[in-house]
């Protein structure tokens, strides 16, 4: 199971259209997926459940906070969890609690690998008897081939239990100024777990996001985004798109909504250079020493 965190401190620039969209490309082209919503902001949640948990029910957090404890009747592995959708994959949903983690977690202040704990279990099938009750699937290979990981806008606990869980990241981006110079402190952070908690972490890409190419200073700045990343850029671009935003909203996917759209063929077509840039991944990233 190759574990994928979605990450950007600048919100705005589609990691939740992309992590929706992705996972579903890759469920359409016959993988197992799951998608972890680990935004307080539960949008991924929203989309894929129609709604937002309720005060009682459980999310990633509590799966979080057990992580390590005793396994007894209050424990939560994250296939405990698992909703099923109608986008063809699973998903773990989040809750706006998510943004008192730090204060949930206090107790365990040297531990920023709780969420590695959990993927390491889903990787071993615990819990897997929850998701017939659940009415989720068992993956065909009795493990997901990818979890995705949605992350919220910063750089935050959050942030860094998901760099610390995942294989690869993946890093959408706008084309403005903006939203390039907050790449350096991302390549930072990414530095530092992997000096200190998961000296296998690699960005396997950024993804230029949400491009109106209609704007002149949107193909300068993906030009100055090769310049300066070079193969660290995918090659595929997502273009801005009405159908896109529609299907975010709308709760759908893109294959019920709009199947002749181009917006199908752009992430499938992302979703194969992932899966080829997996298949030959190198440390392309600038966080090797």
């Amino acid at each position: 199971m190759h574990t994928l965190a979605l990450v950007n401190q600048k919100g705005g620039v589609g990691k939740t259209t992309t992590s929706v969209c992705l996972a579903t490309a890759l469920a359409h082209l016959g993988h197992d997926v799951l998608l972890i919503d680990l935004d307080p902001q539960m949008n991924a949640t929203k989309w894929l459940l129609g709604r937002e948990l309720e005060s009682d029910e459980a999310s990633v957090l509590e799966s979080i906070i057990t992580a390590g404890d005793e396994p007894d009747e209050a424990d939560w592995p994250l296939a405990r969890l698992v909703e099923p959708s109608g986008a063809g994959l699973d998903f773990v949903p989040a809750h706006a609690d998510l943004s008192n983690i730090e204060g949930d977690i206090g107790e365990k202040p040297s531990r920023p690998y709780l969420l590695r704990e959990r993927i390491r279990e889903l990787k071993q099938g615990i819990g897997f008897e929850h998701l017939h009750a659940a009415g989720a699937h068992l993956p065909s290979e009795g493990h997901y081939d990818f979890c995705l990981i949605d992350c919220p806008p910063s750089l935050g606990l959050l942030v860094v239990q998901a760099i610390t869980a995942s294989d690869s990241l993946i890093v959408p981006v706008n084309v403005d100024g903006m939203s390039m110079q907050g790449l350096g402190q991302l390549v930072e952070t990414t530095r530092e777990v992997r000096k200190y908690l998961n000296d296998q972490i690699e960005i396997l890409g950024l993804l230029p996001n949400n491009l109106d190419k209609r704007a002149g200073l949107v193909n300068e700045g993906l030009d100055a985004l090769r310049d300066a990343y070079g193969d660290l850029v995918f090659e595929t671009a997502v273009p801005w798109r009405s159908k896109i935003i529609e299907v975010s909203t709308y709760g759908t996917s893109l294959y019920d909504h709009a199947p002749s759209s181009d917006a199908v063929a752009i992430y499938e077509t992302l979703a194969q250079e992932i899966i080829q840039r997996l298949q030959t991944s190198t440390d392309r990233t600038p966080i090797a020493a």
